[in-house]
């Protein structure tokens, strides 16, 4: 660890310490009053058992997330990036968490209340999404319940690991269908990737990704590829793949065909947390070996 991310990692922490120090000095008993503009990070708050009272665009979340369920009576406060300060005021919130990117915008939110600013951008997602985790849990001051998820997740994804095993020999293709002529890979940096790794299987996409990890390619790419099973991320819930998948170059190539495809639910998004991770690693198991059943019929 270098001194820079020693002292980054120091300065989190101990606004996070400070935070739950101002709110016992100040004898609160009422549940926190979170606001969190960002949709991975909403996942996780709601993960720990906070429901916050303001979310950026929170019918995206509904869209993008299938759990944990965000209530309806959570207010919007406006855009990811672009919030709506009035309405920020009005719900007088005791913590509002956000990203690097809203760096702009810091000194005026920072006048409406505390602020946690997490990491959304990084090379290993899955490790800092736990470390995001914990630092929401310490702000709480309630560090047990990030260490229980935690724990929870990786005994699951140890358990995922040994009913896979069996398949850990065939590559995994992560794709996301753009249109008839382009798919997007999903490959190191993303936080699907870093699933694969916990449960020992092998991404045969190694080019290297942009955001999320994300690699737009034109789908003929695949005819030449290795053979590997391909695992279909669905698109974003409003959009019909299926113009997509009945295409004729589409069914032209033999690594689409449908023995060779587990189709993903919709509700993983690729910026999500630990439960999307997890539940994500559940359905990627589930439908491999059930691939394999029917393959070997």
């Amino acid at each position: 660890m270098n001194r820079r991310h020693f002292l980054h990692q120091a300065l989190t922490l101990s606004a996070a310490l400070s935070l739950r120090s101002g709110w016992a000095s100040a004898g609160q008993t009422a549940a926190p009053r979170w606001i969190v503009m960002n949709w991975g990070f909403t996942e996780m708050a709601l993960s720990l058992g906070i429901v916050p009272v303001g979310v950026s665009a929170p019918a995206w979340y509904r869209r993008l997330y299938a759990a944990p369920a965000l209530p309806a009576q959570v207010t919007d406060v406006g855009l990811l990036y672009q919030p709506n300060f009035e309405t920020l005021r009005d719900l007088h919130p005791t913590l509002m968490i956000i990203t690097p990117a809203h760096g702009m915008a810091r000194a005026q939110l920072a006048t409406i209340s505390p602020l946690l600013t997490l990491d959304n951008n990084s090379k290993t997602p899955l490790v800092q999404a736990m470390k995001n985790l914990q630092q929401m849990a310490a702000a709480l001051g309630r560090p047990e319940r990030s260490q229980r998820l935690i724990d929870q997740a990786n005994a699951r994804f140890e358990q995922l690991s040994q009913t896979v095993a069996p398949y850990k020999d065939s590559a995994v293709y992560l794709v996301h269908a753009v249109d008839v002529l382009h798919v997007a890979l999903f490959s190191h940096g993303s936080l699907f990737d870093a699933v694969l790794q916990r449960l020992g299987l092998s991404n045969a996409c190694t080019m290297k990704g942009g955001p999320e990890g994300a690699v737009l390619t034109t789908l003929d790419k695949l005819a030449t590829a290795k053979p590997g099973t391909v695992v279909l991320l669905p698109s974003y819930p409003q959009v019909d793949d299926r113009e997509v998948l009945n295409s004729r170059l589409w069914q032209s190539l033999g690594m689409l065909h449908a023995s060779n495809i587990v189709h993903m639910p919709t509700g993983l998004d690729p910026s999500g947390g630990v439960q999307t991770a997890v539940r994500f690693a559940e359905f990627l198991v589930k439908g491999l070996v059930k691939l394999a059943k029917e393959t070997r019929r």
